[in-house]
């Protein structure tokens, strides 16, 4: 069996996942939803992350193009958040 490599990116993809569900429980528990842009920024972190991950793992543009749009998107929804508030 390959084994599979631990990189920075994996480190930094999990870090990112574990506060955007930190952040999403809280939201959920306390019912203070303040927190949400920033959440949505490291969601975003995340999804670029994620197609990084894929290009560098099948040196196709497809699924890294798709991945790099919805992390605009989701960045596009955090700052529109920020500014409302």
């Amino acid at each position: 069996m390959a084994e599979k490599k631990f990189d920075i990116l994996m480190l930094f993809q999990m870090i990112f996942a574990i506060l955007v569900m930190l952040i999403s429980i809280y939201a959920w528990v306390s019912e203070n939803y303040n927190l949400l842009p920033l959440m949505f920024i490291f969601m975003s972190a995340t999804f670029i992350i994620i197609g990084l991950r894929e290009y560098k793992r099948t040196k196709n543009l497809s699924w890294g193009i798709f991945y790099l749009c919805v992390s605009l998107f989701i960045l596009f929804v955090a700052v529109e958040g920020v500014m409302i508030n």
